[in-house]
């Protein structure tokens, strides 16, 4: 059974000063995800053609009117559990900025008021590892941000919202429509996966799981994932109160999961010091016997996996429209929201 792979690096600054992006509401349509092979990829037919399959599945879910563009090659990784990765770019700006456009972006959903009760950042806490603390920022995937509202993103920092390598020495499987061949990789499983990553599934625990390892501490940013992280220790909210006062869990090695108060979705807990998979990943299929969606964090041979209600669900709070949702009749609001709010480019690479 192959890994989606291990912490390949911590954030990186990219840009020396902050760059001012406004916030505006746009009409729903459809998301388009362009790939742009790198020349191994683009001579190997079945293989981009399996890709935009998977770039299909994310584009058939969701309505948002943004274009999402991924730099995709095929090479060695260099390990032989490492089947693919993915690198994001990620913009950072105060907790309050992004926190409070996720709330607007969520408005229209009916059934995404828990979203209105995310905690501000006067009222946010999370339990963190001895030593660490909370840096007052936020960080998300360009392509999160697009879905969230925020234009003029490509523009100010770049058309490449990532990067998706596949490791050559996995034998793939192009084709899964009559099946996976044994002992083969399904390789739009492969791509639908880190195409998810690059669209936000991304949690701060794996950076902190990473300098735990390395003995390190620092005060460390959230994602947008983050905020709907809850473990048994940390509290288990039953109400819109308690969702807004319960502290996230981002110690790694202890249970998470991912809660709405409709639904609890276990996560992972970390490569160094948890569980051995990415925290950035549902908790993996082969540990509880149940398979959650796409977001697991490991592939055997021959399996294939699709995107579930439960992936949707998490990629719907943190920003994306989903494509049914369009049909419900929501009031539009008396006025749009416009304000400006301070994004830093950041490159993270998360190895998944």
């Amino acid at each position: 059974m192959g890994r989606w792979g291990d912490i390949a690096g911590t954030v990186r600054s990219a840009l020396a000063a902050a760059a001012t992006v406004l916030l505006c509401a746009s009409s729903a349509a459809a998301l388009t995800i362009n790939i742009n092979p790198g020349a191994t990829l683009a001579g190997n037919t079945a293989a981009l053609d399996a890709f935009n399959r998977a770039a299909d599945q994310w584009e058939a879910v969701f309505s948002d009117d943004v274009t999402v563009t991924i730099d995709a090659d095929l090479l060695n990784l260099g390990a032989s559990n490492i089947i693919g990765q993915a690198s994001s770019a990620q913009l950072g700006a105060g907790y309050d900025g992004i926190r409070n456009q996720m709330v607007a972006d969520a408005a229209d959903e009916s059934d995404n008021g828990i979203v209105a009760f995310l905690p501000t950042a006067a009222q946010f806490s999370a339990v963190v590892p001895v030593g660490f603390g909370l840096d007052g920022t936020l960080q998300a995937t360009k392509a999160n941000l697009k879905a969230m509202g925020f234009a003029g993103l490509d523009g100010t920092f770049g058309v490449s919202d990532g990067t998706i390598e596949f490791n050559t020495q996995f034998a793939f499987d192009f084709d899964n429509s009559d099946g996976v061949g044994a002992g083969l990789t399904d390789f739009e499983s492969v791509a639908a996966h880190e195409i998810g990553h690059t669209l936000g599934f991304v949690s701060v625990v794996d950076t902190i799981d990473f300098l735990v390892d390395q003995g390190s501490t620092a005060n460390v940013f959230l994602n947008p994932l983050d905020l709907f992280r809850f473990g048994t220790a940390s509290g288990n909210p039953g109400t819109t109160t308690e969702f807004t006062n319960f502290d996230r869990n981002l110690i790694p090695g202890q249970d998470a999961f991912f809660d709405d108060l409709l639904s609890e979705i276990s996560l992972s807990e970390g490569v160094f010091n948890g569980d051995g998979r990415q925290a950035s990943h549902w908790k993996a299929n082969e540990l509880t016997g149940t398979l959650i969606g796409v977001m697991d964090p490991t592939l055997a041979a021959q399996e294939v996996l699709s995107i579930t209600a439960d992936d949707i669900r998490a990629f719907d709070l943190i920003g994306w429209d989903v494509a049914e949702a369009e049909t419900v009749s929501v009031p539009a609001p008396g006025s749009l929201l416009i304000f400006g709010v301070g994004l830093l480019l950041l490159r993270r690479r998360i190895a998944v």
